[in-house]
């Protein structure tokens, strides 16, 4: 059994801001007469229809009791790894805000600048002072992770 033509239809529309420039919109379709067997034409499936946008964050306006940034915190210094207690962060920040200075007593407990590092890009969204978030590079020993944490700022703040 033969397929004698087939289309192949690939949309992605990409919206990126970078220095206050957009661009958008790449559309790409192939259609051919082909003779292809039976086979083949598993091969073939239709690609998904992309769309990739930056969502934009909408900040919690209360964050956590301070009892509860406690509970977090001893269940952080319960943990033994970095590993670890990236892991109780992420689960306890969950639907819930956090200020900065919550943020700043729970990134301490970290020894290394990449858990800090992916912890407060985790956090971003759950903050409710984002606007204070450039403090938090105080947090970091090297340079580049300062650079990194700012350029995340910029990239996804309001």
């Amino acid at each position: 059994m033969y397929i004698s033509k087939w289309r192949v239809t690939f949309k992605l529309i990409l919206k990126c801001s970078m220095n206050k420039l957009l661009f958008t919109a790449l559309v790409f379709s192939i259609s051919c007469s082909l003779c292809l067997p039976a086979f083949a034409v598993s091969e073939i499936k239709s690609p998904p229809s992309m769309v990739l946008r930056q969502q934009k964050i909408k900040h919690p306006t209360e964050a956590m009791s301070n009892e509860q940034a406690t509970a977090i915190l001893n269940n952080m210094r319960q943990k033994r790894t970095d590993a670890d207690k990236v892991t109780a962060l992420k689960e306890s920040l969950k639907d819930k805000g956090i200020t900065i200075e919550q943020l700043t007593t729970l990134l301490n407990q970290f020894l290394t600048d990449d858990a800090k590092l992916e912890c407060a890009q985790y956090a971003f969204p759950y903050t409710t002072n984002y606007k204070a978030f450039l403090k938090l590079m105080d947090l970091f020993a090297q340079e580049g992770y300062k650079q990194r944490l700012e350029d995340y700022y910029n990239k996804n703040k309001k």
